[in-house]
């Protein structure tokens, strides 16, 4: 299996991510992670990194849609608390990024929280990392 297999099987499952709130009978699982990992031969740290880089990289190129990418990264921090993980720290400032566009900041109604917080987060971080 390659990460673009991965990445596949990612838009399947959230393949109804119209909008926000996004209602959803299915996410991705422990089982998934479990298997894309031993797939890849990576660890599961190097798994949740190389996934919060191209929800990253595919919103800040607006190939990605927020719900979307804020769902896949809802779901993996999921998986992370539930298996007691240690968050590796681009998925964690990944993480951060989308968290800051899910909610008014100081009840202000007036700006988008996603394009106020989430794309200069989510800027920093692409900027911040070469193209491998």
């Amino acid at each position: 299996m390659s990460f673009a297999e991965v990445t596949s099987e990612l838009k399947g499952l959230y393949k109804d991510q119209l909008g926000y709130p996004h209602p959803r009978v299915t996410g991705l699982s422990e089982a998934d992670v479990q298997r894309w990992g031993d797939s890849l031969g990576a660890s599961r740290s190097t798994l949740y990194d190389q996934i919060a880089l191209y929800l990253a990289r595919g919103f800040h190129a607006s190939e990605l849609t927020f719900a979307f990418c804020d769902a896949v990264i809802n779901d993996l921090f999921g998986v992370i608390t539930s298996a007691d993980e240690h968050r590796p720290d681009l998925f964690w400032e990944v993480y951060l990024a989308f968290d800051e566009g899910e909610y008014y900041h100081g009840n202000n109604r007036d700006e988008d929280p996603m394009e106020v917080y989430t794309r200069p987060m989510i800027a920093r971080i692409v900027s911040g990392i070469s193209s491998n």
